[in-house]
């Protein structure tokens, strides 16, 4: 018998089966809790936002999506942690120009990854 007899295959985190997908236009409403002019030398400004509500529920977010206030694209995501514990995310995104965001202002994801569709 050795060690390597007894490995198993990666097995989903513990719950992670009751878990549902993020439904079609569902959104994610965070408040700002963070603004910063640069964390690193050639950094952008940039805010940090977090919400929990995902306790049943599996986002799909990542890097390059949209960040709105109201119906306006106010920024995009350049940073996202997705606490399955605590059932929360943690976002960072830059701004768009010439938005002004603050820190306590609420904005929103599409958390299914798709924004939402273009006004005609």
């Amino acid at each position: 018998w050795s060690a390597w007899q007894s490995w198993a295959p990666a097995q989903p985190p513990t719950g992670s089966a009751s878990l549902k997908p993020a439904a079609k236009g569902a959104r994610f409403t965070f408040e700002v809790i963070e603004s910063f002019n640069a964390k690193y030398e050639g950094d952008t400004p940039g805010h940090i936002g977090k919400n929990g509500g995902l306790e049943s529920i599996r986002p799909h977010v990542s890097l390059g999506d949209p960040v709105f206030q109201g119906e306006t694209k106010i920024g995009t995501i350049t940073g996202i942690t997705w606490d399955r514990v605590r059932g929360s995310l943690t976002v960072e995104f830059d701004p768009e120009p010439m938005q002004r965001i603050a820190v306590g202002d609420t904005v929103w994801l599409a958390l299914d990854g798709e924004p939402p569709a273009e006004k005609k």
